[in-house]
């Protein structure tokens, strides 16, 4: 068959990093693969053609400008998200990772036209999808309550490891730790920045330094940070994957204060590289890491109390972390089924 694939998402965090997880786990020798995206993060894959796209996939102009050649030459596409653009015509298969649009829309809308045109976009997405891969139960369940009529079109496809930070950990065994809490992310507020930054401000006899590391402009959205007030507190901006993949094993806990995720990676990958997560008590979580080792806390004060006891916890294996979450797995199963 010949399968296109939307790559204009690499280079983003989140879906981004999901992509380029399941692209470098397929075998290119099965199928012919048109990779339609920057040619500049798709060089390194042999054996396909690539079809040059700089368009942003949340534009207008991503939605609406898409390369309809694909129609002609293609049998199929891949898209990693719910956003589908306008003029395809071939069978479409797609990842919903979360239904956050919708269920917290009073942290993620810009108000009543963008609140309603991301519905839109859903609900075309789970009515024009052959089927639609999810990263959680959790997910799934949210995906059930919003669109009933669609559900047995609905495949569990867990998240993974990258090949980089398996390749990473393999060459960096000993790497020394430093008395840091990293966060990882962007500083919308489901991600709940300002909930570590209220438990931060508790702790005692503070000798932690907090290195919260993501792009902090153009995310805010009803919220405000001043940076000023936090001592130890360091916003890096976004560094490239061994800077990142430095900046986690060095840390002594990954905190993940999330107020909502439809699957949350850092905790994964912190715990891969030997470093111990704290993570928010939301159902997500409790799905993803039931049984790895992580730590939960409720709110900002249990956390202050938690890093103020400085836990020490034995750490799951990383062959049992790599066993349950691997993007090979996620990679088999979406090419399995477009497959059938």
């Amino acid at each position: 068959m010949n399968i296109a694939i939307d790559c204009r998402y690499i280079g983003r965090s989140g879906i981004g990093r999901v992509l380029e997880g399941i692209l470098d786990n397929i075998s290119y020798n099965d199928h012919h693969y048109y990779l339609i995206g920057k040619k500049e993060f798709l060089n390194k894959y042999e054996n396909v053609t690539i079809i040059e796209n700089n368009t942003d996939p949340f534009s207008k102009s991503g939605i609406l400008k898409f390369n309809k050649e694909i129609n002609k030459i293609c049998d199929l596409i891949f898209i990693p998200n719910f956003i589908i653009p306008y003029g395809i015509k071939i069978p479409v298969y797609t990842i919903v990772h979360d239904l956050i649009f919708l269920d917290m829309k009073e942290y993620t809308t810009s108000g009543f036209l963008d609140y309603n045109l991301k519905k839109h976009l859903f609900k075309r997405c789970f009515k024009k999808s052959k089927k639609i891969f999810s990263v959680s139960k959790f997910s799934i369940s949210r995906a059930i309550h919003y669109f009933p009529k669609y559900k047995d079109k609905l495949i569990l496809t867990y998240n993974g490891l990258s090949k980089s930070i398996i390749e990473y950990a393999s060459k960096n065994n000993n790497i020394k730790k430093e008395n840091n809490i990293i966060f990882i992310g962007n500083v919308k507020p489901y991600k709940g920045i300002d909930i570590l930054l209220d438990a931060f401000s508790m702790i005692k006899d503070n000798n932690y330094k907090l290195i919260i590391i993501g792009q902090k402009d153009n995310f805010i959205v009803n919220t405000n940070i001043d940076e000023s007030k936090y001592e130890n507190v360091i916003f890096t901006g976004r560094l490239d994957d061994n800077q990142l993949l430095d900046e986690i094993s060095k840390a002594k806990y990954l905190v993940q204060p999330s107020r909502y995720e439809g699957f949350g990676i850092p905790p994964l990958e912190a715990l891969y590289l030997g470093t111990l997560p704290i993570i928010s008590k939301i159902d997500v979580f409790k799905e993803i890491y039931s049984d790895l080792s992580v730590i939960y806390f409720d709110d900002a004060k249990d956390l202050a109390n938690i890093i103020s006891n400085n836990p020490e916890i034995e750490l799951t294996p990383k062959e049992e972390v790599l066993a349950k979450y691997n993007f090979k797995n996620m990679a088999d199963t979406i090419i399995k089924t477009i497959g059938e």
